[in-house]
């Protein structure tokens, strides 16, 4: 890819528009904001003092789409500050901005005429250097090119962002009738490398992959609910976690989405897929029409499906609506006979394969709607999507679901699945039952770490394609490149001398096996190899150490086996730290407690843009014990330069606010919303670098390392002569928490775990300026952790994390 994309403009500053423009910024993209001005001056605006030629007035809308970007949660900047890489506009005046960007999204209302409108004023401004797309969720490409001219035409295509753009990886990429192939390879460059999105190949069809079987599904669940008597939340039940489907399951999403796009989305099928042999479905259904007269649109106006509310003690609740009366009634208890034996099941793929052929009312509502949906997508091929990969990438990126149709049919076993299907009276897709009638069984299969897809057209299996850069620890390991491992963690050998680090316990809980595997995987790369990386593919890159042992541990006062549980831990990091070859660790997801005290010993971070990292373990009333404070304590004062003696000014710098700093993000368990914010909070440096898609995240991050060799690697040396502050702002510390506890803002068991903090992080009950090691230092954490683990209300702390995932405030 020649062309780069270093600016670009959004025209319409609503939710959507706002909202990619944001994730523009965030990935460096100097971003234009436009939207019209507004049709008349508002009585505030009068009292302000504006005329319509007030740049405040005319820039109205787009001023106030940054605003809500800025205030929307999830955020949707990964820092605030980030918003300054955005210049807003008005249409009217400003449209000549646009010459000077590269790339161009129309995010404006979803009506063609609005759109063909707009374009039509862009001829003024393209050239055949600036691309311009449309996020349209479903209007034809072909009809927005009508009546353009040939260049416009070329450099046109629809990119698809799903709501929210920052966290939603799904981005459906569509040519237009004549555009161009290097458009569309620029685009899926930029989009996928830059922006940091999945991208879904999809045909000029009504609603494209996604939202077409999305919404299929969604309404047909609604029907299938009402025609078997099921409640919203037994159906929710049905239709979340246990299909791998996310918590907010069926009807949450329906209002987080909005009953009233819903039904708009459902429209434009409806309206363009005459031939859709289900095109019934996507007439509203009578009950959410209803709740759409009645004006129960969703979250928007509080109230759809559910409703939050408040009991008789003044408790909050959440309601759920009785969809017969159209009233709103405390939540039934769901129990299902086939749903807790599902839930039971170690995998997704069991999951759903217990509940689908369950018998119970359970089973039967599984069976219906699974199967329609799993029809319904064969149904579309090649319609939608030229392959299966792209039908199922769409589901789980645009979605959020762990499985993918086609994957889920192979979970349940398509031969068998087809069998209770047509006994039921259904239509098996003609090229489905072909495949099975020759001999093959399931739509992937592996082979010497390679997957492969049934392809329709060639009827036979092809390689699902891996792009490179995109490193996957399961093939590696099919392909016999398993160096060393335990139930807990793997070394795996990546190539150029690099090896892998890789942790599989659940959550990635820090337990015995990680650090067995860490000690072991400093010995072996240290002899055989050049560099290590630690990454692995789970949700999470760690939660930290297994809470359930420590507090068992704990309650069983075990004091040996817990200080060596610790003692084990921090060497461990230590020689990680102090490896003669250089460590780049690769978080993604949570890396919190213990998994961030692994980063702060690598030598370098290479985090994905989604890292939120914190040491939090104050919540369960203890302090970072692995090294976590002397790290945090060491990353705030490294800068700081020692003053020679007799010079203009003989004092030391003060070292008070940069221990404050340090003492507040661990007081406090601040937690990055993003992977620059960790950068900003002081958990990683500036040196350590954004990955924005985590598909490229350990390539990037065996990149990092073969870079470090490059240069010239060196690595550091143990630092024995710490200047830390004393007991001076130790006392200062103190009698701020004294002062907070006074006023009411924190516990008296805040003060206690919050006073082994300060004491650590200043050093001990030593004099100001006092030199001490960093083996002292930990010796400093071990023993306030110990000391705390000893406490009622610490182990009351961690029981309730355990019982609820949720903090006590005791």
């Amino acid at each position: 890819m020649e062309k780069k994309i270093k600016k670009a403009g959004v025209i319409g500053a609503g939710v959507m528009g706002a909202a990619i423009a944001a994730q523009l910024a965030n990935v460096g993209i100097q971003t234009i904001l436009l939207d019209i001005v507004p049709f008349k001056l508002t009585e505030e605006d009068k009292n302000k003092g504006l005329t319509e030629n007030s740049e405040e007035f005319r820039n109205k809308l787009a001023r106030q789409g940054l605003e809500n970007a800025l205030k929307s949660r999830p955020a949707s900047f990964y820092l605030p500050e980030y918003c300054k890489r955005i210049k807003i506009g008005n249409l009217d005046d400003h449209m000549e901005w646009l010459k000077e960007v590269d790339w161009i999204v129309e995010a404006v209302v979803e009506r063609l005429d609005i759109k063909q409108s707009l374009f039509e004023r862009l001829e003024s401004v393209i050239n055949e250097d600036i691309i311009v797309t449309s996020n349209t969720s479903g209007i034809s490409a072909h009809a927005m090119c009508e009546g353009r001219s040939g260049l416009f035409r070329r450099n046109f295509a629809i990119t698809h962002f799903f709501n929210p753009p920052r966290y939603m990886k799904l981005l459906e990429l569509v040519p237009g009738p004549d555009t161009s192939p290097q458009v569309m390879e620029v685009l899926a460059e930029v989009c996928e490398k830059v922006v940091g999105k999945g991208i879904g190949y999809a045909k000029d069809t009504p609603n494209f992959i996604a939202n077409r079987i999305g919404i299929f599904s969604m309404l047909n669940t609604v029907r299938t609910m009402v025609e078997m008597g099921l409640s919203v939340e037994a159906v929710d039940k049905l239709t979340g976690p246990v299909l791998g489907y996310p918590k907010s399951a069926t009807f949450r999403t329906a209002d987080l989405v909005g009953l009233d796009t819903i039904v708009h989305v459902a429209n434009n099928v409806y309206e363009g897929a005459p031939n859709d042999e289900r095109r019934e479905v996507f007439k509203t259904p009578e009950i959410i029409q209803q709740m759409i007269d009645k004006g129960l649109l969703g979250e928007k106006v509080k109230q759809g499906f559910y409703k939050k509310s408040k009991d008789g003690e003044g408790k909050r609740i959440i309601l759920s609506i009785d969809y017969n009366t159209f009233e709103y009634k405390p939540q039934e208890k769901v129990a299902f006979a086939s749903l807790e034996a599902a839930k039971n099941q170690p995998s997704t793929s069991e999951k759903i394969k217990t509940l689908y052929y369950a018998k119970d009312l359970a089973g039967q509502f599984t069976f219906k709607t699974m199967s329609e949906t799993l029809i319904y997508a064969a149904n579309r091929i090649p319609e939608i999507a030229d392959d299966i990969v792209n039908v199922d990438n769409a589901m789980k990126w645009g979605f959020g679901r762990k499985l993918g149709p086609f994957e889920m049919w192979d979970a349940i076993g398509v031969a068998k699945s087809v069998e209770k299907m047509k006994a039921a009276g259904y239509e098996i897709p003609s090229w489905v039952q072909e495949m099975l009638d020759s001999g093959k069984e399931s739509f992937y299969r592996r082979d010497a770490g390679n997957l492969y897809y049934y392809d329709q057209a060639s009827k036979d299996y092809k390689e699902v394609p891996i792009k490179p850069g995109i490193i996957l620890l399961p093939a590696l390991k099919e392909q016999n490149k398993l160096i060393a491992g335990n139930s807990g963690a793997s070394l795996v050998d990546l190539g150029d001398g690099v090896a892998c680090l890789e942790f599989h316990t659940k959550m990635n809980a820090i337990g015995e096996d990680i650090v067995s595997m860490i000690r072991k995987s400093i010995d072996i790369v240290s002899r055989e190899y050049e560099g290590l990386v630690i990454a692995n593919h789970g949700d999470n890159f760690s939660v930290g150490a297994n809470l359930g042992l420590v507090l068992f541990t704990a309650q069983e006062e075990e004091w040996d086996d817990l200080e060596w549980m610790v003692k084990a831990l921090q060497d461990a990091l230590m020689g990680l730290k102090y490896m003669d070859k250089p460590v780049v660790a690769a978080p993604a997801g949570m890396a919190l407690g213990g998994g961030c005290e692994i980063c702060l010993a690598a030598d370098r971070v290479r985090f994905a843009a989604e890292t939120y990292m914190g040491l939090v373990e104050v919540g369960v009333g203890v302090i970072p014990a692995a090294g976590g404070t002397k790290e945090l304590y060491l990353r705030n004062t490294e800068h700081l330069f020692e003053v020679q003696k007799g010079g203009i000014y003989p004092k030391q710098i003060e070292l008070m606010p940069f221990v404050a700093r340090a003492f507040e993000t661990i007081a406090m368990a601040k937690v990055s919303t993003s992977g620059p914010e960790a950068v900003k909070l002081g958990y990683l440096r500036p040196t350590d670098k954004m990955t924005v898609n985590r598909d490229y995240l350990i390539q990037d991050a065996k990149n990092t390392v073969l870079a470090i060799l490059m240069e010239g690697y060196s690595p550091p040396e143990p630092k024995d002569e710490i200047r830390v502050a004393g007991r001076d702002t130790l006392a200062m510390i103190k009698m701020a928490l004294w002062t907070m506890r006074e006023a009411g803002f924190i516990t008296e068991h805040d003060v206690t775990v919050s006073e082994k903090v300060a004491y650590v992080l200043c050093g001990g009950d030593v004099d100001p300026d006092t030199k001490v090691s960093e083996q002292y230092f930990l010796d400093l954490e071990r023993e306030a952790f110990l000391s705390l683990c000893g406490h009622p209300k610490t182990q009351a702390r961690m029981q309730h994390m355990l019982t609820t995932g949720k903090p006590l405030r005791n």
